[in-house]
């Protein structure tokens, strides 16, 4: 159901670039970069599949173990959502599981005059799942 509503992405893009497939930017002012990837590529340190049900198996992730303390991976949205009161939602699901180097996972909104705003913030899944 989440993945044929509007504004959702399953990052299964099949060669198409998954920024613009995702209507999502990578930042160029950060210290790394999301990609895409698999339980083939992330191996030990990854979930062994992603969180749709069916054929999805490619996920959005970041590699922290090999970050510097401090560093950041940052996309945004290529559009701009209207205010709205009690109905604008975003939902994702996340894995951050079983390693020391996990970071924070922070969701940002930007206000209208370009201040960022915390909205939701995790340091670590405490399971192993989705």
């Amino acid at each position: 159901y989440y993945t044929n509503i509007p504004g959702s992405c399953n990052f299964e893009t099949q060669d198409q670039e998954w920024t613009t497939v995702c209507g999502l930017i990578q930042d160029t002012t950060d210290d790394f970069d999301w990609n895409i990837s698999n339980s083939a590529v992330t191996g030990q340190t990854g979930p062994h599949t992603d969180h749709t049900p069916g054929k999805g198996q490619s996920f959005l992730y970041i590699n922290s173990s090999a970050q510097r303390e401090g560093n950041s991976a940052r996309i945004t949205t290529t559009k701009f959502f209207p205010a709205s009161l009690g109905v604008c939602r975003v939902r994702f699901w996340f894995w951050m599981y079983a390693s020391r180097e996990t970071g924070v996972l922070k969701v940002y909104t930007v206000e209208e005059h370009g201040m960022d705003i915390l909205m939701w913030s995790s340091s670590r899944n405490e399971e192993n799942k989705w």
